[in-house]
């Protein structure tokens, strides 16, 4: 859907038509509202100074009950005072919003500190290049199945599986519960956003109560039994006699889920996408296979312009920012997609360019909150690029215009691609 369809100084920022097509509706605000109160009940911020000033201050901008906007019931008061419509929490809410400030992304110093150091000591017993043979193992698993179709989806046949299948044995979620596990990830996903319907908020909710109640199981089912997993090793991590409780290990699971898993799906897909429909790019990187990294950076960089940060800021004073004054209490909400995009910090901004040298982008984040999944996803992303566009096999797009998933929209819903 075009952006035609949208009036850029009240855009609805969760909608299918933004969702398919938001750089023109972003690219709009930051020329001439870059600090937006949008009609979701929270600031909307897209100037990369901007958006790094906010990630950079969590005294002023708090990551602790900040909320989803004034339409959410979810994360802003576990006691239940917040919702649309001045409506109470129900019971389900508030122990959705009781377990997401466990999070260590929803936590600000010295909780955050604490739990973050927890979990990077866990997360850093299995290093990257430990597992390279298993995930080098599954791409080429996947990549075989693939071209033995000759014509396939890079999203449903390659890109959706390799990130989950390796967060998940990271993590050390059994195979066969990985399909489910996903499926009701997706499902609680669903509450970050406004409610749209009953319907879609039950069937959230449902999802969420069953991820809560999985995790329990397998967490105690591990602390009887530890394994060679994350899971284990976030039980057994203890710095200065202090260890995780079982609900801040649930959460740190769901956010390193998010990280090593989802996100990198569609990095993947997009990536590919980009480089097939940038055949010069693509053929200077087959000529010189050092400007991968430039590749990836750019990727990240480029890929997902209404990219936002999955979890939202509180202001605990009033701010400045943008010609703006944010309340003390008021939800913010930071585009790191938009800021990718700003001219202020890059040249020529909408160009898709591996030549690009030096690129500071926010597509993980800045400041205490920086994705710790970063180094993972950039390299599951090569290794999958590697196995797709610098193969003996050639590779030709077939789907030449693809469009969004209207249950996902941060990413396409098919690619179909023709290897020989």
């Amino acid at each position: 859907m075009s952006s035609a369809h949208i009036d850029p100084s009240n855009p609805d920022l969760h909608s299918y038509a933004f969702e398919s097509n938001p750089e023109p509706t972003l690219a709009w605000l930051r020329e001439h509202d870059p600090v937006h109160w949008s009609q979701h009940g929270y600031w909307f911020v897209t100037r990369y100074e901007d958006v790094r000033a906010v990630l950079g201050d969590p005294a002023r901008f708090s990551s602790q009950k900040a909320g989803f906007g004034a339409n959410n019931p979810i994360g802003k008061d576990a006691g239940g005072a917040n919702g649309g419509g001045g409506k109470k929490a129900s019971d389900a809410e508030k122990t959705m919003s009781k377990g997401l400030a466990l999070s260590f992304n929803q936590q600000d110093p010295p909780d955050h500190s604490r739990v973050r150091k927890l979990v990077n000591q866990a997360f850093s017993r299995r290093e990257i290049s430990e597992r390279a043979d298993k995930i080098q193992a599954v791409v080429d698993t996947l990549m075989a199945d693939a071209q033995a179709k000759g014509e396939f989806d890079l999203i449903t046949d390659f890109a959706f599986h390799l990130p989950i299948i390796v967060a998940s044995d990271i993590i050390g979620i059994p195979s066969e519960d990985r399909d489910l596990f996903r499926r009701n990830f997706e499902l609680a996903a669903r509450l970050m956003a406004p409610k749209r319907s009953d319907e879609e908020w039950a069937e959230a909710l449902t999802g969420a109560k069953w991820q809560s109640n999985y995790m329990g199981e397998l967490i105690a089912s591990r602390a009887k039994e530890p394994r060679a997993d994350l899971i284990s090793a976030l039980i057994q991590a203890s710095e200065d006699d202090q260890k995780l409780t079982g609900g801040e290990v649930a959460s740190a699971i769901m956010t390193i889920f998010t990280a090593a898993g989802t996100t990198t799906e569609r990095m993947i897909s997009s990536g590919a996408f980009l480089l097939l429909t940038h055949p010069e790019q693509l053929a200077a990187l087959r000529a010189d296979h050092s400007l991968m990294d430039n590749v990836l950076e750019e990727i990240l960089r480029f890929h997902h312009p209404n990219q936002s940060t999955s979890t939202n800021r509180r202001a605990t004073q009033d701010v400045e920012l943008g010609g703006k004054t944010i309340r003390a209490g008021d939800t913010v909400r930071v585009s790191l997609g938009s800021a990718n995009r700003d001219a202020a910090q890059f040249e020529e901004p909408n160009a898709f360019n591996i030549q690009r040298t030096g690129t500071k982008h926010m597509s993980f984040g800045f400041g205490i909150h920086f994705c710790l999944g970063s180094a993972l996803a950039r390299y599951e992303t090569k290794a999958a690029l590697e196995a797709l566009l610098l193969g003996p096999k050639s590779i030709e797009l077939v789907t030449q215009n693809p469009v969004k998933d209207p249950d996902r929209p941060d990413r396409y819903k098919e690619i179909r691609v023709r290897m020989s």
